[in-house]
């Protein structure tokens, strides 16, 4: 049993007990727009030194997959010097198995969130004053169906989470199994608080999070009303058609998380 199983099937002990001793790299897996910047920046606190995998959205001379590759290839130079005992960004899979190639023993953690909200919020991010590239993305994309219609944001948890094999095959099931045999956490947005618990009980000792940060609320009205379009059947069924395998993935993680919420809460109450 991986201790992601131990986890889901209620065994916190055995789940607690893999972390010990402490890995040489903790590498958080940021999906986009999950509360994944306020988790980091607290995380930081607690395992330092932190190293931040982040690239230049104003270079426009690669691709940015391209570009991720040569943060990546960088921070494993820089902890071959000066190793540091966390990690994050937005890297994608191939990334992913490099830092984990490049330091044997990292472990991975991760956080999900409704794939339909996801979206959402993320439009509404790309749009605002807090991306770099706003005003082109305003320019280029004129609308959240359009966002919809971009091949790179469907499916865009998969796309960080799982071998592109399995992103091209749809494959359900495999998502789920490599999501399972490699990851130590995966938390939900929704269950954010109970969530943090237990990853910083996980890494040390749980308490409860307090940062919260990049959040859009210049966008409130706006989000507003696309929510109230997603009550709409024919919006649903695109989304869900764009984004299957990040559907399946979420729904099957979600429902593991709902049959272990409260034993959870007790557990991490007694921890104290």
């Amino acid at each position: 049993m991986t201790p992601l199983q131990a986890f889901f099937a209620g065994d916190f002990a055995t789940w607690r007990a893999s972390a010990h001793p402490a890995p040489p790299l903790w590498l958080f897996v940021h999906v986009p727009k999950t509360a994944g910047s306020s988790l980091a920046a607290e995380i930081a606190t607690d395992v330092a030194p932190y190293r931040s995998l982040h690239i230049d959205h104003l270079d426009r001379s690669r691709p940015a997959l391209a570009r991720y590759d040569t943060v990546v290839e960088q921070a494993l130079e820089e902890f071959e010097k000066a190793p540091f005992r966390f990690a994050s960004g937005h890297v994608q899979q191939r990334q992913v198995a490099r830092l984990v190639q490049g330091v044997p023993g990292t472990r991975l953690f991760t956080m999900l969130r409704d794939p339909a909200a996801r979206l959402v919020s993320d439009y509404l991010y790309q749009r605002s004053e807090m991306h770099p590239l706003a005003e082109e993305v305003r320019r280029r994309i004129q609308d959240f169906d359009a966002f919809l219609d971009l091949p790179g944001q469907r499916n865009r948890a998969a796309r960080h989470l799982v071998p592109k094999p399995i992103l091209d095959a749809q494959d359900a099931a495999a998502a789920i199994a490599h999501i399972e045999a490699n990851y130590a956490f995966l938390g939900l947005q929704e269950s954010y608080a109970l969530g943090f618990r237990a990853l910083t009980a996980l890494l040390g000792a749980p308490r409860a999070p307090a940062a919260r940060l990049r959040v859009n609320a210049a966008a409130a009205a706006e989000r507003a009303e696309i929510a109230a379009r997603l009550s709409d059947p024919a919006l649903a069924a695109r989304i869900a058609e764009a984004n299957g395998l990040d559907l399946a993935i979420y729904r099957y993680f979600g429902a593991r998380w709902d049959a272990i919420a409260r034993r959870l809460e007790s557990w991490l109450d007694g921890l104290g």
